[in-house]
């Protein structure tokens, strides 16, 4: 699960474990149904999916929960399979309730997997939904126009939810990227940028990564504004965003925390973040633009070895060091970058 669903770990287990049980209580009906599987063929498949949904459930509620996307899919398929190669062993009627437990998993996309899989969900559930109405039609169970009103209200159901889901997520969540950005330069915000760090810090202790953090401010930045306006400043600020984001690439993210300032948070082998960072004063700075001006960058580059990651609040302590840094670059004359490694 994404870092921003972990204050709901515990909400999000008991909705997942409750959407097995619903499945599972489905498998224990269909074993006492008059109706539901005979032979000793499909009673034992239909046991041993309700026991991979026992065991799915004391999973969910008491073992780590999926944090792979992969993790969740198979969660998906193993809904929408298991559910329905057992629903198809009761007669169609009965069947075609079970497929309303569709919308379940068709939630379950539109929270964790996204539309593309939705997508798959929906067409799966559909097909299964179709090839029940024309099995009650052949079988005489009903007629062709209550045939394709069940289908057409079974597929309504599992299909309707999910989908009002993801478009209502869509705009929640898409919310929620643009309170993230800086709407002058488009980077991250302060509040975008402390996500940001929280999962590049999580990447490089995973992979045995350097980590860099990098406080970039532009030197005497009040003057230009004094003298050319607050459109030339702000297009000051959006000509040195972009030449940020360019020289950093794809080494991490690159925000903007308040006026004339930056931070870049990286992720790499120490030497080649090292080597970039002592390149930053020169690389925003050409005395060729029409407004030239130059900054003071204040780094700290913590190696993946260091003894630094055991400390508990290494994050501020790197923010802290990185801002004394840059105020010495400033006190210096600016046009530098101090960098210390950790």
């Amino acid at each position: 699960m994404h870092r921003s669903t972990r204050p709901l770990h515990g909400l999000i287990r008991l909705v997942f474990a409750g959407c097995v049980a619903l499945y599972a209580a489905v498998s224990v009906l269909m074993l006492g149904s008059p109706n539901g599987p005979s032979g000793a063929g499909p009673v034992a498949y239909v046991v041993f999916v309700l026991v991979l949904q026992i065991a799915a459930i004391v999973w969910l509620l008491v073992g780590p929960l999926p944090d792979r996307k992969w993790q969740v899919v198979v969660f998906l398929v193993f809904g929408d399979v298991g559910l329905a190669s057992v629903i198809l062993l009761d007669v169609p009627t009965s069947a075609l309730i079970g497929t309303f437990l569709f919308a379940l998993t068709g939630a379950m996309c539109t929270f964790f997997l996204g539309p593309k899989l939705l997508v798959a969900h929906l067409v799966f559930a559909n097909l299964v939904i179709v090839y029940i109405g024309v099995a009650a039609y052949v079988q005489g169970l009903w007629g062709p126009w209550d045939a394709i009103a069940a289908v057409l209200v079974a597929g309504g159901a599992s299909s309707g939810v999910p989908i009002f889901a993801q478009i209502a997520w869509s705009l929640v969540c898409e919310d929620a990227r643009q309170s993230e950005i800086d709407p002058l330069t488009r980077l991250k915000n302060r509040r975008g940028l402390q996500n940001a760090i929280d999962d590049l810090w999580t990447v490089a202790r995973g992979e045995q990564l350097a980590f860099g953090l990098v406080l970039v401010d532009i030197d005497r930045f009040k003057s230009v504004n004094d003298r050319y306006g607050h459109d030339q400043g702000d297009a000051v600020i959006v000509l040195v965003a972009e030449r940020l984001c360019g020289h950093f690439e794809k080494l991490g993210v690159v925000g903007r925390t308040g006026g004339e300032e930056f931070v870049a948070v990286l992720v790499g082998e120490a030497d080649q973040l090292c080597e970039l960072v002592l390149e930053v004063s020169a690389t925003l700075t050409d005395r060729s633009d029409p407004i030239p001006v130059t900054v003071s960058a204040g780094a700290v580059v913590i190696a993946p070895d260091s003894d630094a990651w055991q400390g508990s609040n290494v994050i501020n302590d790197a923010t802290r060091a990185a801002d004394s840094l840059m105020y010495r670059a400033k006190a210096d004359g600016g046009n530098r970058t101090r960098l210390e490694t950790m």
